[in-house]
């Protein structure tokens, strides 16, 4: 099963065009990685400086092999800690749901990282979808996905990394609750609003406000 390894980087201020530069040379190093399945890259359209770096790995032991070398977080410690306002973010996720429209080029970007009670992991895990899945029948996306898993905070262990988001098997989340990762994309600023405004949109960001804490972050592809 493909491994996300999603990655967030905030940058001091002032610091932009350092970081943008920095992040892709990272990027240059990680697609050189074995077992790489793909990397995007993307950059903040808010008044912080940020970057956020999505990494998907064949599988756990791929990522295993190849994370002394090509970790994204041990990357930007070892290359850009000057540039850094704080230790990087990381997280561990497994795919849920996707949806792709081609003919669409995606231009705007945004993650929605929510971090529900454990007692609404799957309530909140099948609501998300299904809210989901209703809004990509209209043709405002361009690309999504939802992915579930853990910080890296929350596991050090390589083995432990099998556990996150398997409620097929009856899997756990660890203590902190299980969390969420959206990434939602448009063609133009048309789509995006549009998407924003739909009522299954404004229902499920209701629900996921009153059972966890929800952190959004607007990208653009860098």
């Amino acid at each position: 099963m493909e491994l996300l390894v999603a990655t967030l980087a905030h940058l001091n201020p002032g610091r932009a065009a350092d970081g943008a530069a920095r992040i892709r040379l990272i990027a240059e190093t990680i697609r050189n990685a074995p077992a790489l399945v793909s990397v995007q890259c993307y950059q903040s359209r808010s008044n912080e400086t940020y970057y956020f770096i999505l990494t998907t790995w064949e599988d756990e032991k791929a990522w295993q092999q190849a994370r002394e070398r090509y970790d994204p977080k041990g990357l930007l410690l070892g290359s850009a800690t000057e540039l850094l306002a704080q230790a990087p973010e990381q997280w561990f996720m497994r795919y849920l749901w996707g949806y792709s429209r081609p003919a669409s080029k995606a231009t705007l970007a945004a993650v929605h990282l929510a971090t529900a009670n454990h007692n609404q992991g799957e309530l909140a895990q099948r609501g998300w979808i299904e809210s989901l899945r209703r809004q990509a029948m209209q043709p405002a996306l361009a690309f999504a996905f939802l992915a579930r898993g853990v910080s890296e905070n929350a596991t050090d262990t390589p083995g432990q990394i099998t556990a996150i988001g398997d409620s097929a098997a009856g899997q756990r989340d660890y203590e902190q609750g299980p969390i969420f990762l959206n990434f939602l994309s448009w063609a133009n600023e048309t789509d995006r609003e549009e998407f924003y405004a739909d009522p299954n949109y404004r229902a499920i960001s209701r629900f996921l406000s009153s059972i966890g804490i929800v952190q959004v972050l607007t990208l653009e592809a860098l």
